[in-house]
């Protein structure tokens, strides 16, 4: 299976992952997509979407910014024709994940905040779903 996870914006922070019944998550790329929506459906096209799973942090216009940017929201309705069975998630879901356990599984890296939190999102995904051999792996007791 594989999966590709989002934090959409200006800057669109993805990864992609592969994993089976039997294994956990593992990284095969990740990176950073500028220039908004136009950049993303380029990206996007250059790439041929084998992906089992899309996963996306969604934006919630919740009155906490004055003039938000809706770039975000703007991937959301290019993802809902591209891949109209992705999954949102709300930007809460990014705790699931923290830095310290993200470091601990030496999958941190520098100049990618947003490639991190679309890390984030994948992990929320499987752990979300159950996934036990993610969960055993990113989560051990």
């Amino acid at each position: 299976m594989r999966l590709v996870a989002f934090d959409p914006g200006d800057s669109t922070g993805w990864s992609i992952w592969e994993y089976t019944d039997s294994t956990p998550l593992t990284l095969v790329a990740h990176g950073t997509i500028k220039g908004g929506v136009n950049g993303f459906i380029r990206w996007w096209q250059k790439r041929e979407p084998d992906y089992d799973v899309v996963v996306s942090e969604s934006f919630i216009l919740d009155g906490r910014t004055p003039f938000p940017n809706v770039t975000p929201l703007k991937i959301e309705g290019a993802l809902a024709v591209l891949w109209p069975s992705f999954v949102l998630q709300r930007n809460v879901m990014k705790a699931h994940f923290k830095d310290d356990r993200i470091k601990a599984l030496g999958l941190w890296w520098r100049g990618e905040p947003h490639s991190i939190d679309s890390m984030r999102h994948a992990f929320a995904y499987m752990k979300v779903n159950e996934h036990l051999p993610t969960i055993r792996w990113a989560w051990p007791q």
